[in-house]
């Protein structure tokens, strides 16, 4: 099973928020959100397989249905709550893939900064290999040369516009991840190895809410077009924000995400 931390919320409530984290990253990320979350809601917090405090067999394939799988296992003790599932990037993809396959039905879905995949064969195949190249980095390079090149990144050049405490923090937890969990779970659910969602998301009929931030010019024009095809959905741009809005804009993105929960909740 995955390794997950319970924060049970000060005032008694049916609603779970259930979090997961980006490539590179773990569950304490959101560690500043879950101390507001939990004045109103329950939350989960996970590492993924090859993060955190993750012990997922390594002679397992760690694909989506595997992962898919491993949430169910977590989320069949939380069976009377209802379920929200947030996913940042990596954790995105992830929930979609569950919103479509897993066993626990959700009350919403929160989708920030992520894809359903990559529509085209050959871009796909293109995608594995850069994924591939990139474990090899992590096995031979090590892990700090890896760092080093990820934090220069397009997609990240907005953190550097963020404070010596907060961009320190983000690194730190980047070096301590494993470099050999991280290469093989870039070779297992890595993007070019999630399978095309895109003719699938209009079957996801719950609640959505997407998160993208303005700067993030990639990802907005993802969501727009996720939200042309999917029913009863909800768009958010965060102003002055890149892809990671529950870093850059913490308070904004608090709000968007309490406010999603607290309306589908007054519309049940």
């Amino acid at each position: 099973m995955l390794h997950y931390k319970f924060h049970q919320t000060i005032e008694p409530t049916d609603q779970l928020l259930v979090m997961l984290h980006g490539f590179i990253s773990d569950q304490q990320t959101f560690d500043q959100h879950v101390q507001h979350f939990k004045k109103y809601i329950n939350i989960i917090t996970i590492d993924l397989p090859g993060h955190g405090a993750d012990q997922s067999d390594l002679e397992s394939k760690w694909d989506f249905p595997f992962i898919s799988q491993e949430l169910d296992q977590v989320l069949q003790s939380f069976t009377n709550y209802q379920i929200y599932l947030h996913g940042y990037s990596m954790g995105g993809r992830i929930g979609l893939y569950y919103a479509l396959h897993g066993q626990h039905q959700l009350a919403g879905l929160i989708l920030e900064s992520t894809s359903p995949g990559i529509e085209h064969s050959d871009d796909r195949t293109e995608r594995q290999l850069v994924d591939q190249a990139r474990a090899k980095v992590l096995e031979i390079a090590g892990l700090e040369v890896f760092v080093n090149d990820w934090e220069k990144l397009p997609l990240f050049y907005t953190q550097y516009e963020l404070d010596k405490t907060t961009r320190k923090a983000i690194r730190d937890m980047r070096l301590r991840q494993n470099p050999t969990r991280l290469a093989k779970a870039l070779r297992d659910y890595g993007t070019g190895q999630m399978p095309n969602l895109w003719p699938q998301l209009n079957q996801i009929q719950i609640p959505t809410c997407i998160i993208v931030g303005e700067l993030d010019s990639k990802f907005c024009k993802i969501a727009e077009k996720i939200i042309s095809v999917m029913p009863n959905i909800e768009l958010n741009v965060v102003a002055n924000s890149g892809h990671t809005i529950h870093v850059e804009e913490k308070l904004e993105f608090d709000r968007i995400v309490i406010g999603f929960i607290n309306k589908e909740e007054q519309n049940d």
